[in-house]
């Protein structure tokens, strides 16, 4: 009889091992099935002892030991992963369990007993620096690379490291935040390729993942792998390079509880895997990964641009109203005598310009909007209230309804929350004061197309938001009818330019400015990068109107100048203590205010020594419940602190801990 330890794979809050009974001889590593309170979950051995070397230990344990129950794969995980998990866990202050649930797709772990067990790389003697190409180089196993350059450029660069590492008899595996990116990826790499690249992602049917899954494992060659989100382990030992795409893209951060990062989980990975290079590439990379170069924590690949390169002429308008000498920075002469804006306007004269431009020379125009709906905003004139959402708090954002609509509100305006989804009729007075002068500020999407198809309405428009187009399928068809009308406008949101992944002629931003409002030390980034993807998209011109023209950001985005931006932003953030120089830990409280105040305050004084900064959160949940947040910034040398991890670990389930946030709000 022996006693087994399991690493339990559950995000739910319970011990870090557990320990069952059996009569098996179960190798560490295993996949087993456990009974946990009245359910039947999935664990990993981590240990096996005999029961008669541990029998002092069973008769005094507080518990009832219960018997183990299916083995349903031997030796599945191999145990550098298990490591990797544990520091990663600590990282996280959850458990390994919860790190390995969050990162291992349910398919795999259902199945386990029937594939192939992800490849263990056989160590190898280090190998001296080998050229692979003339941009870019094989370096001594298990460094990291910052790859920082154009679409194209990186593109050309992975081509050439395939090529080299097929030669070399070794695999390439490359990570994309998202289905879309590792589809266009896909469509990218796979010529001359086609019998040896594979994407994996988890909306494929589950038959779909499994035969993958095996043709990756029994194909003889060498072959590139495509993952999108997880898929951390692969069957294949020969894997020497990996890539991690667009990193500085968001979508890397697990959406539920512990949280991970799954660039930093892929990273401490590989790392622990003999014979591996890892690439992390972007336009623009993160401050934090170009923090880690500076201080040479990792090393320059190639290509590394610190400036951009576009043949699309910029242009910088300023839109703030009756100004003597308004401002026009473009890259030429002709529209030094621009005419100065008078008034509001959503379009300016050089947009309603480049908009008969582009119908006149049967070309495509790209319009980006951050929000979609009529107004980001409305506000009482009379006592300054912003109009929010009765559930949850947030902001509203107007919206029209469809002229189509049968029912009897068809045509009519309504204010929508983006945060929960409800609805409600905007024929209303403030709620604070009683006024009526209620006042919508901000430019959003609709608004655009109702001022475009009012000025111009012969020209085909076409529309990519997450009202619109809800489906990859419909943002596909959205586009090939865009590209098939020459003269032709498509307006979008972020979404439809994550979607685009072939230049258009010309790209117009009417207004990133409501961003600034968001009181979030990563926006200036946020900013920089969409305007930098943009500028990458377009072939010929790029416009960007602005009310917040002294904003260093938008100089630096549409000359492509990425090292001042990166020295500018890494200064702000050594003032304020934020990332890269401070690690950042948010704990989050959800319920009646009151209530929620109350426990806030018993952790502040449960986790002392450490320093929590208390606020509430920029809105509230749907349940019409408080949020409120604390933050505890901690030295990255000092992380993780044992004594700390213990204590946010035994933090209750209804209170959350997000490590290295994405965003403060």
């Amino acid at each position: 009889m022996n006693l087994i330890t399991v690493i339990p794979l559950t995000r739910q809050k319970v011990a870090a091992t557990l320990s069952y009974f059996t009569s098996s001889e179960v190798p560490i590593g295993a996949i087993v099935t456990v009974p946990l309170r009245s359910k039947t979950i999935s664990a990993i051995v981590s240990d096996s002892r005999p029961v008669a070397d541990v029998k002092a230990d069973v008769k005094s344990a507080p518990f009832e030991i219960r018997k183990l129950g299916a083995v349903k794969a031997i030796a599945f995980f191999p145990p550098a992963f298990i490591e990797a998990c544990r520091t990663l866990a600590l990282h996280y202050a959850t458990n390994t369990g919860a790190i390995i649930d969050a990162l291992i797709p349910d398919i795999l772990l259902e199945n386990a007993h029937k594939i192939s067990p992800p490849g263990i790389p056989v160590k190898k003697s280090a190998e001296k620096t080998v050229s692979v190409s003339a941009n870019i180089s094989k370096s001594i196993p298990n460094e990291i690379h910052a790859v920082q350059g154009d679409d194209a450029d990186r593109m050309s660069t992975w081509r050439s490291l395939i090529r080299q590492e097929f030669a070399r008899k070794k695999s390439v595996v490359f990570h994309t935040p998202t289905i879309e990116e590792a589809k266009n990826l896909y469509k990218l790499l796979e010529k001359g390729i086609e019998d040896y690249i594979f994407i994996l992602h988890n909306k494929l049917p589950k038959k779909e993942i499994i035969e993958t899954w095996e043709s990756i494992a029994k194909t003889e060659h060498a072959v590139t792998i495509i993952t999108a989100g997880i898929f951390p382990l692969l069957p294949r030992s020969d894997i020497s390079s990996v890539v991690i795409e667009r990193e500085n893209s968001r979508g890397w951060i697990s959406p539920k509880s512990p949280y991970a990062d799954l660039r930093k989980a892929f990273e401490i990975i590989n790392m622990r895997m003999p014979d591996r290079t890892i690439y992390l590439a972007d336009c623009l990379l993160r401050t934090e990964t170009l923090s880690r170069l500076d201080r040479h924590e990792i090393s320059q690949g190639s290509p590394f641009k610190w400036r951009s390169i576009s043949t699309a002429e910029d242009t910088l308008l300023d839109m703030v109203p009756n100004k003597s000498q308004n401002i026009r920075e473009t890259t030429h002469d002709a529209r030094e005598n621009a005419e100065p804006i008078k008034g509001f306007r959503i379009l300016s004269p050089e947009l309603e310009n480049l908009i008969i431009k582009n119908q006149e020379e049967n070309s495509h125009l790209f319009i980006y909007a951050v929000r979609r709906g009529l107004a980001t905003m409305t506000i009482c004139n009379d006592c300054e209230t912003i109009v929010s959402c009765a559930q949850c708090s947030a902001p509203v954002v107007l919206h029209a309804s469809k002229a189509s609509d049968p029912s009897p509100k068809a045509g009519r305006n309504f204010f929508m929350c983006h945060v929960c989804g409800s609805r409600r009729s905007a024929d209303e007075v403030c709620k604070k004061c009683g006024g009526w002068r209620l006042t919508p500020l901000g430019i959003g999407l609709d608004r655009i197309e109702q001022e475009i198809r009012a000025k111009y309405p012969n020209i085909d428009i076409f529309k990519i938001d997450a009202d619109i187009t809800k489906t990859d399928k419909q943002i596909t068809s959205t586009l090939d009818k865009f590209r098939s009308k020459p003269g032709s406008i498509l307006l979008g949101t972020e979404i439809a330019s994550l979607h685009l992944h072939e230049t258009v002629d010309h790209c117009a931003v009417v207004s990133l400015d409501s961003l600034f409002a968001l009181p979030d030390f990563r926006i200036p980034e946020k900013i920089m990068y969409t305007l930098i993807r943009l500028r990458t998209l377009a072939s010929r011109s790029i416009l960007v109107q602005t009310r917040r023209i002294n904003e260093k950001v938008f100089s630096y985005a549409l000359k492509g100048n990425l090292s001042d931006f990166h020295r500018e932003t890494i200064a702000e953030r050594r003032r304020f203590g934020y990332p890269p120089f401070m690690t950042l830990i948010k704990i989050s409280i959800e319920g009646k205010k009151e209530n929620i105040s109350e426990a806030m305050a018993g952790i502040q004084k449960m986790i002392e020594p450490y320093e929590v900064d208390i606020f509430p959160a920029f809105t509230g949940t749907t349940r019409g419940n408080s949020i409120i947040h604390g933050l505890i910034k901690i030295a990255p040398e000092s992380w993780p602190n044992l004594d700390l991890v213990s204590k946010l670990q035994s933090l209750p389930p209804n209170v959350s801990v997000k490590v290295d946030p994405e965003s403060l709000l």
